[in-house]
C-alpha cells in the first residue's frame, strides 16, 4: 500500500506508458471536529471506500507501552454504541460492509468498503467505535489475547520476523525502532485506563483525516459526518512524540544481526539505513535513483545483478518510505542459504558502486517512464489512490502529490537524481539483519573473512 506511492510496483521489464487517472482530484475541506476531509467521487460502481486515519501510529506509543496504540484502536473496533464485537460484525455482515484496524508507525487506520445505500447506516457504526467504545474490560482481554497471538505468531513467518527485527537493529530506541503491534510484554503490561486515555487523546477530530473514494459526493457526505460523528471531541491534536522527529543514529559500518531460526534452508536478509523525511526535497530524486537500483523492474541493478543473470536469489528489491520523520531504505534479498554470503557481498558491492557512480543519462530516463507508468497502473485502482492519499496527508507531503507525481517525476533532472544519491544513500554503513540458522550461517560468514565481532547472534523469539 505505501510502498505502491514510491517505487515501481510492477515485475515488467519495460515501462508502460502513461494512462490519465479515471478520477478527478479530490474535494479537500473541513471535516467533524476540525478533521480533515478528502473524497474521490466516481458513480462506475455503487460502492464507497472508506479510510480514517489518525495522524499517530505506533511513533506515538510512550516507552515501554509498545503496541498501546494498536492495541486501543483494536479494543474500540470490539464493542460500541451499546453493541459487542459480534453484533458489530453482524451488522457490517448486513451493510455488506468490512471495517479492518491496521496500525502503522506513522497512522492509524479504520478502513474498509460499503454499498452506497447503506453509507449513513456505515458511518452511524464506525462513528459508535471512534466516539462512543464500550472498553469493557472482558473485552479487552480478550483483545489483548489476540493480539498477542499475532505477535506470537509471527515467529512461523521468516520475512515478517526479519522486518521486525530490522526495524529494531537499524533505529535501535528510536521510536520507528518499534514494532506497530507491539512488544508482548509491553501489550501485557497495559493498563485499562492508559489504553483508554491514549485513545481519546488521539482519536479527536484535529488528529483525523476522514478520506472517501466511490460513489459519493462531497457536500452529501459532510452533511453525513456532520450527524454521525455529532460527539466527535474538537480538543487539540496530540503533539508529536518529539522522539519522533528527532535524528536516528545511523549504523556504523557493515554490522551483521543473525536471528537464529533452527533448520533455516533459505535467508530473508535485510539491509538499509536512515535517509530523510518524506517532505525533504530530495525525496522523489531519491525514490527514482533508488528504483533504478532495487525497484520491480526486471532491469534494475538488483534484480538484473543477482535474480535473472545470476540466480542467486528468489527475489531482490529495494525501496524508500515516507516517513513524517527520518524514513528507512531498505533492501531486501531473500535466498538459498548456500548463496547467502556470495549474495550479500554482491548487494554490498552493487550498493557502494550506486553511491559512487549515480545513475546515467540513460538511466533517469528510462526509470522516470517506468515510475510514471507504473504509478498510472496502480492507482488505476480507486482503493490504492485512496491509500496513496491518506499516506501523502499523514506524511506532510503537498495536497497534490498524489496527482501531480507524473509530472514531478518528469521534471527531475539526472543532476538532481545524483545529487540526492550523493546526498542520502550510505552504502557503507548500513544494518544487516538476517533470518538463518546461526550455526551454519556464522561459520559461512566467518570462512568469508566476515569478522566473527562484526555478527550479532539474537534469538527468534527473543521478542
Amino acid at each position: 500500500m505505501i510502498g505502491a506511492l514510491l517505487s515501481a510496483t510492477l515485475a515488467v521489464a519495460t515501462p508502460k506508458p502513461a494512462t490519465a487517472m479515471p478520477a478527478a482530484a479530490p474535494v479537500r475541506r473541513p471535516g467533524p471536529a476540525g478533521s480533515t476531509l478528502l473524497v474521490e467521487s466516481n458513480h462506475t460502481v455503487p460502492l464507497v471506500h472508506v479510510v480514517i486515519a489518525s495522524r499517530s501510529g505506533s511513533a506515538s506509543d510512550p516507552r515501554h507501552r509498545e503496541g498501546l496504540t494498536n492495541l486501543a484502536a483494536e479494543w474500540a473496533r470490539r464493542g460500541a454504541g451499546g453493541k459487542s464485537r459480534e453484533e458489530i460484525d453482524t451488522a457490517l455482515d448486513a451493510l455488506g460492509a468490512t471495517l479492518d484496524v491496521s496500525a502503522f508507525v506513522d497512522s492509524t487506520r479504520f478502513e474498509g468498503e460499503v454499498l452506497t445505500r447503506n453509507l449513513d447506516a456505515y458511518l452511524a457504526l464506525v462513528a459508535d467505535i471512534l466516539v462512543r467504545p464500550t472498553f469493557s474490560a472482558a473485552e479487552l482481554e480478550r483483545t489483548r489475547k489476540e493480539v498477542l497471538g499475532q505477535i506470537d505468531e509471527q515467529r512461523t513467518d521468516d520475512r515478517v520476523l526479519a522486518g521486525r527485527f530490522f526495524s529494531r537493529n537499524l533505529y535501535a530506541d528510536h521510536p520507528y525502532g518499534h514494532p506497530p503491534d507491539g512488544i508482548a510484554a509491553a501489550v501485557e503490561a497495559a493498563r485499562p485506563e492508559e489504553i483508554t486515555a491514549h485513545f481519546r487523546r488521539h482519536f479527536v477530530g484535529k488528529n483525523l483525516v476522514f478520506a472517501f473514494a466511490g460513489d459519493v459526493e462531497a457536500d452529501a457526505l459532510a452533511a453525513s459526518l456532520k450527524r454521525a460523528f455529532h460527539g466527535l471531541s474538537a480538543a487539540a491534536a496530540p503533539e508529536a512524540n518529539p522522539l519522533e522527529m528527532r535524528e536516528p543514529v545511523p549504523p556504523k559500518g557493515w554490522r551483521i544481526q543473525l536471528v537464529d531460526k533452527p533448520d533455516r534452508q533459505q535467508t530473508q536478509l535485510l539491509f538499509g539505513h536512515p535517509a530523510l523525511r518524506a517532505n525533504d526535497p530530495d525525496f522523489l530524486p531519491l525514490t527514482l535513483g533508488l528504483t533504478a537500483f532495487g525497484g520491480h523492474a526486471m532491469n534494475s541493478t538488483m534484480m538484473s545483478e543477482i535474480r535473472r543473470k545470476r540466480g542467486l536469489a528468489y527475489g531482490a528489491y529495494l525501496t524508500l518510505a515516507p516517513r513524517r520523520g527520518v524514513g528507512p531504505v531498505t533492501g531486501w534479498v531473500f535466498s538459498g542459504s548456500d548463496k547467502t554470503v556470495t549474495t550479500l557481498k554482491l548487494v554490498l558491492k552493487l550498493y557502494v558502486a550506486f553511491m559512487e557512480k549515480g545513475l546515467g543519462d540513460d538511466d533517469v530516463a528510462f526509470f522516470k517512464r517506468f515510475l510514471i507508468g507504473s504509478h498510472a497502473s496502480d492507482m488505476d485502482v480507486p482503493e490504492h489512490r485512496l491509500a496513496a492519499r491518506v499516506t501523502a496527508e499523514v506524511a506532510g507531503l503537498p495536497a497534490d502529490f498524489v496527482d501531480a507525481f507524473p509530472d514531478k517525476i518528469n521534471a527531475l533532472t539526472p543532476a538532481a537524481v545524483n545529487a540526492a544519491i550523493k546526498r542520502h544513500v550510505h552504502a557503507r554503513d548500513l544494518a544487516i539483519t538476517m533470518v538463518a540458522t546461526a550455526s551454519v550461517m556464522k561459520k559461512l560468514l566467518v570462512d568469508a573473512k566476515v569478522q566473527e565481532s562484526a555478527i550479532d547472534v539474537v534469538p527468534y523469539d527473543g521478542y
